[in-house]
């Protein structure tokens, strides 16, 4: 048994969405956007392709690392030509199989930050020791003979940075010349707005140490299906598939028909989504920009607005819990992707609630200058 002492705290995301949801739930007025869930209905191909599967019994086991031909779909659908391919319940069971597979006891993971939540959670679970490098630092500063491994979310969660194709190459190029795996999260690919999308895999020197990980939950707004999907050395996937079979089991059987029929959907059902995002984006910054004291970074990609809020409350878990106490408005702090100062504003739900949040943020903002705090 593991100890106590390697015991973590639950997701912060999960707790305050929570929180904001009891709170609707007892009848207060609350706009909710912590969480990174689409607001929008899953593909009518997908819902299909369940319903024939329930009406043909397919309700059993599937392999621990999924069907095969849903495996292929994800090489077609992904250009994954090379390494083997894994499926299981989500993204998360995924990375974390592949931090169990290359770090353990004494080991250190590099996580370039802010990071998403779970990240040093996960590398803690393996006994290995998280080491934030902020964005921008030369990694070279931070690497020691116990590193062996960098994660790295891309499009960022949760600021919206996109890496540009020099950076992906530098990564590589450190991962490659310091022996370390890299893990790259690219849940949110499709969420790029102002250029195409370049992936960790398609810097052509990254494959031999490289564990990619994607997911369906946010490209098709089937984050409850949990189906998540992912390309690693044969080594390290064997490591991996042997470690799902045992702690995970086997994907959802419904949820892989499901990711097979929306997999083949053409480019655009991908513009269309991201119209939408873009717009919301577009909007909500506008709205956002003129607040005294808040400085929004810029956004190109994924689905949220990071905000500066240090010029009115340092401490951010302070300032997210008097919002939404007296404006009812849910944000995440951003100490929970380890930039504290920081709130991360998901714009997951329709305009109008996106304006009236703005509204009740601006209120807020000038009343917490003023002293009304």
């Amino acid at each position: 048994m593991k100890p106590l002492s390697r015991c973590v705290p639950s997701s912060v995301t999960m707790a305050l969405d929570q929180r904001a949801r009891t709170l609707l739930s007892s009848g207060k007025d609350v706009v909710n956007l912590t969480a990174g869930q689409v607001d929008l209905p899953m593909p009518e191909e997908g819902k299909a392709a369940i319903r024939a599967a329930l009406d043909a019994d397919r309700t059993g086991y599937v392999p621990a690392t999924g069907s095969a031909d849903l495996k292929e779909a994800v090489r077609r659908r992904m250009g994954w030509n090379d390494g083997a391919v894994l499926i299981s319940a989500g993204a998360k069971p995924l990375l974390f199989a592949a931090i169990e597979c290359v770090a353990g006891i004494g080991d250190e993971v590099l996580l370039i930050t802010p990071c998403y939540t779970s990240y040093p959670e996960m590398v803690r679970l393996a006994g290995a020791l998280p080491v934030p490098v902020p964005h921008g630092e030369p990694l070279e500063r931070f690497v020691t003979p116990r590193t062996k491994a960098i994660i790295v979310n891309h499009p960022v969660n949760p600021t919206g940075a996109v890496l540009s194709k020099e950076e992906l190459a530098g990564i590589v190029d450190f991962a490659n010349a310091h022996d370390l795996y890299l893990i790259a999260d690219e849940v949110y690919h499709a969420f790029v707005y102002e250029e195409r999308f370049t992936s960790f895999y398609d810097v052509s020197n990254a494959h031999a140490r490289l564990i990619l990980v994607n997911s369906t939950s946010k490209t098709y707004a089937m984050a409850g299906l949990r189906l998540g999907f992912a390309v690693a050395p044969e080594p390290v996937a064997e490591a991996m598939s042997g470690f799902l079979s045992h702690a995970v089991g086997c994907p959802c059987s419904l949820s892989e028909r499901a990711a097979i029929a929306v997999l083949e959907l053409d480019e655009a059902y991908s513009e269309t989504l991201r119209g939408v995002f873009r717009r919301r984006r577009d909007s909500l910054a506008s709205a956002i920009a003129p607040i005294p004291d808040l400085t929004v970074s810029p956004c190109e990609g994924a689905f949220y607005l990071w905000i500066d809020v240090s010029a009115v409350e340092p401490d951010d878990v302070l300032f997210c819990n008097r919002l939404l106490e007296t404006e009812g408005v849910a944000l995440t702090p951003g100490s929970a992707f380890l930039c504290p100062g920081h709130v991360r504003l998901a714009y997951t739900k329709p305009e109008p609630m996106l304006a009236e949040a703005a509204l009740r943020l601006e209120r807020f903002v000038r009343a917490y200058r003023s002293g009304g705090r």
